[in-house]
């Protein structure tokens, strides 16, 4: 018996325990590796990395969030990367930089929707499929339902350490060495 933040007791085993752990891995590995997969087929006949479409995508959703910093941050990838990659989709024509208006260190980036918005759109058809297919025959609640577990278990991980303390149900460990 495990006793949540919730206060709802949730009645699990130690098979239960590592079959989730290793289902919530498979399940990140497999969604990354579509993600990109589903990605690159709206860049490949052009000259932009899925990093590249990756930055367009959030600078399109978040256009206030428009540094190197804020990318990389968003995107939790290095800054040195984004740069890279915004100076490529600028001199490609997708971005445009300037300087703020009033710190002038500080360069601002934003999307050139002209060239920039057929890639997107092919990319955002390209992820509905994926979406649509991954959630197969799951009701609107039950996708409502599951973004809201998504969200709650992404904040867990987020905020997971070995520093915390965390109280365990009973379990004896040595199942699952031996």
């Amino acid at each position: 018996m495990f006793n949540n933040k919730r206060k709802r007791v949730v009645y699990v085993d130690e098979k239960f325990l590592h079959d989730t752990g290793v289902l919530l891995t498979k399940v990140s590995k497999a969604t990354i590796h579509n993600y990109k997969k589903f990605s690159k087929v709206a860049v490949e006949d052009e000259d932009i990395s899925v990093c590249g479409l990756e930055i367009l995508t959030s600078l399109r959703y978040y256009p206030d969030k428009n540094t190197v910093s804020d990318l990389a941050q968003n995107m939790e990838v290095s800054k040195g990367l984004v740069s890279r990659n915004v100076e490529i989709l600028r001199k490609s024509g997708y971005l445009n930089t300037y300087q703020d208006e009033s710190d002038r260190r500080i360069l601002r980036i934003s999307i050139n929707s002209e060239k920039a918005l057929p890639i997107l759109l092919k990319q955002k058809k390209n992820l509905f499929s994926l979406i649509y297919q991954m959630a197969g025959d799951l009701t609107d609640e039950q996708l409502i339902q599951f973004n809201d577990t998504l969200k709650i278990v992404l904040e867990n991980c987020k905020n997971a350490s070995l520093d915390k303390e965390t109280k365990l149900p009973e379990i004896d460990y040595e199942k699952f060495v031996f």
